[in-house]
C-alpha cells in the first residue's frame, strides 16, 4: 500500500467516525442515565442537541417534573472530561434554562441559571401554603459533595402570601440578594419591593 493511499484510508476512517459521533441519536442517553436519580421519556434528536418530552429529576421529597426539556452537548467540553451543556425545560408556568457543567459525579457547576417556578410547587419541600411566584436569577451555582459551595445571585417572590387557616393572606413581593463569603456559608439580603408587609435585614444558612 502506498503512502498516499494509507493517508487516504486514515482521512476517510476519521470522516466516518466524526460522522458517527455527530450523528449519535440522544437514546443513548438512556443507557448512561442512572434512573433511579433522572428519567428521561419521549427522547429524540442527537447526543449533542436533543429533547426529551418528558424530564423528572429525584429529590429527597420525591420526584421533581422539568416537562420538556432541550440540550446541546458542546463536543470539546467532552473531550476535556467536563462534559457541559445548555438546557432549557418548562412544565407549565415552571421553565428552566442554564448551563450545566459536570466536573465529576461530586462536583457540577451551574452558570446563567434562570427559574421561574410557582410557589405551591414548594409546598412539597415546606409545611407552609405559599403562594405567588418565585424567580432565580444566578451567575453560578457551584456544587460540591452534594452540599452547595458557592452561589451568585437573586432569589424574588412576587405577589407572595401564604394560606392560613383563616384564608388566603397577601404579603407583597420580596428579593434576596445571595453570596457566599466563604465555602458553605450562604449569606442574603433581603429587599422588600412591593406590599403592606416589609421585610429587610440579612439571612444566613451554613
Amino acid at each position: 500500500m502506498t503512502r498516499s493511499r494509507l493517508i487516504a484510508g486514515l482521512i476517510l476512517a476519521l470522516a466516518l467516525l466524526v460522522y458517527l459521533l455527530a450523528s449519535a441519536p440522544a437514546r443513548l442517553l438512556l443507557s448512561v442515565v442512572p434512573g433511579e436519580g433522572l428519567i428521561l421519556q419521549g427522547v429524540r434528536g442527537t447526543l449533542w442537541n436533543g429533547q426529551a418530552s418528558r424530564v423528572l429529576l429525584a429529590t429527597g421529597s420525591g420526584w421533581l417534573h422539568l416537562g420538556a426539556t432541550e440540550w446541546q452537548l458542546r463536543p470539546l467540553s467532552v473531550l476535556l472530561f467536563s462534559p457541559e451543556l445548555a438546557i432549557e425545560s418548562q412544565w407549565g408556568r415552571q421553565t428552566v434554562e442554564g448551563d450545566l457543567k459536570l466536573y465529576s459525579e461530586e462536583e457540577f457547576a451551574l452558570r446563567g441559571v434562570q427559574v421561574s417556578v410557582d410557589a405551591a410547587l414548594l409546598r412539597q419541600y415546606l409545611p407552609v401554603g405559599l403562594e405567588g411566584e418565585f424567580s432565580l436569577q444566578f451567575d453560578k451555582l457551584l456544587v460540591r459533595d452534594k452540599a452547595l459551595e458557592e452561589a451568585v445571585g437573586r432569589v424574588v417572590w412576587q405577589n407572595g402570601g401564604w394560606v392560613s387557616p383563616q384564608g388566603p393572606r397577601q404579603l407583597g413581593s420580596y428579593a434576596v440578594d445571595l453570596s457566599t463569603p466563604e465555602p458553605g456559608m450562604i449569606q442574603g439580603q433581603v429587599i422588600s419591593l412591593a406590599g403592606d408587609l416589609e421585610a429587610q435585614g440579612q439571612v444566613g444558612l451554613q
